[in-house]
């Protein structure tokens, strides 16, 4: 990978980090009712960093469906 590759990653990692737009902050965290029904509490932290792993990998899948196709 390259250094710009891994730069974008690195910048949509912390983005992902930092922000979560209201749909997934209200529906998986502030509302959830499935973390009463599991035996351990999840800190906001595994939260954070959930999202954040997820929104690295659609943008990298993203930046390989531009490669191939455009």
């Amino acid at each position: 990978m390259r250094k710009g590759h891994i730069a974008t990653l690195g910048v949509s990692f912390l983005v992902g980090f930092f922000y979560q737009p209201s749909w997934v902050y209200d529906n998986f965290w502030f509302k959830a009712d499935f973390y009463d029904s599991i035996p351990f509490k999840v800190p906001y932290i595994a939260f954070l960093l959930v999202c954040a792993v997820v929104w690295t990998g659609v943008v990298e899948l993203f930046i390989r469906f531009v490669k191939k196709y455009c």
